[in-house]
């Protein structure tokens, strides 16, 4: 069964929103009396059991906390260029399976897509329930949070102070297995050019005002810009145990 989230913190008798309801009544066919997982806004999971039903409506009450919240060890999130055609939903899509905390989509130099504001707002809204379907999915206690798109340098001034930055670079030849260690905790930034990479004043930059970044490699295959993505965010999730 998919995993049902709240956006709320779970503390007495509730009604499940409408897409949910509408999956445990009519898909699963549960009934009052079973109990289902449900995770609310802090993290923290209960098993509930359904104690009404009105239509495709559903109350559950909390019986019993199965887990108290998520690790406090750091997390990963993943800032990318903006991609073309349908790639962007894709990677979001399986950053969210991964485990990804967070999704910064970055509007950079050789970026062959362009968004107004308009677009940035339905785009962001869109990816977000993305994340959401995928971390009901594959049972994470925790959804991926989009942030609005940025440009590079708000990127690097916004979060260099408190992450780390790991950038997978064409012309790098220093492995990403050399840096793992030192990101086994901690709040870590994958940055990920798009499929035109990085323009060299983006790197000088990042070089430049991060206080911790590392330039790597993916190894001697030219990979497509959501597949540089998930293969470091794989890596990178497999030395911390995908916590």
């Amino acid at each position: 069964m998919r995993k049902i989230f709240t956006d709320f913190p779970i503390c007495g008798t509730f009604e499940l929103s409408a897409d949910d309801a509408h999956h445990v009544v009519v898909v699963l066919r549960h009934t009052v009396g079973d109990t289902i997982n449900v995770t609310d806004s802090t993290g923290a999971t209960y098993e509930c059991f359904i104690t009404g039903m009105e239509g495709h409506s559903a109350f559950l009450t909390p019986a019993r906390k199965v887990s108290s919240g998520l690790p406090t060890s750091g997390a990963v999130s993943i800032a990318a260029g903006l991609l073309k055609n349908d790639k962007f939903d894709w990677m979001v899509q399986k950053a969210a399976e991964l485990g990804a905390a967070s999704i910064i989509p970055v509007q950079m130099e050789h970026c062959v897509v362009k968004l107004d504001n308009a677009r940035q707002q339905a785009r962001q809204q869109r990816w977000q329930r993305l994340a959401l379907e995928a971390a009901k999915q594959c049972g994470r206690d925790d959804i991926s949070h989009i942030e609005a798109v940025t440009d590079f340098q708000s990127l690097i001034d916004t979060y260099g102070s408190s992450a780390r930055f790991v950038i997978p670079y064409e012309k790098e030849t220093a492995p990403l297995a050399d840096v793992c260690k030192e990101v086994r905790t901690g709040d870590v930034i994958i940055c990920i050019g798009p499929e035109g990479g990085f323009a060299d004043a983006e790197i000088d930059y990042a070089k430049k005002h991060l206080p911790w970044c590392r330039t790597v490699s993916l190894g001697p295959r030219i990979l497509r810009a959501e597949t540089a993505s998930l293969a470091a965010l794989s890596i990178i999730m497999y030395e911390r145990g995908f916590k």
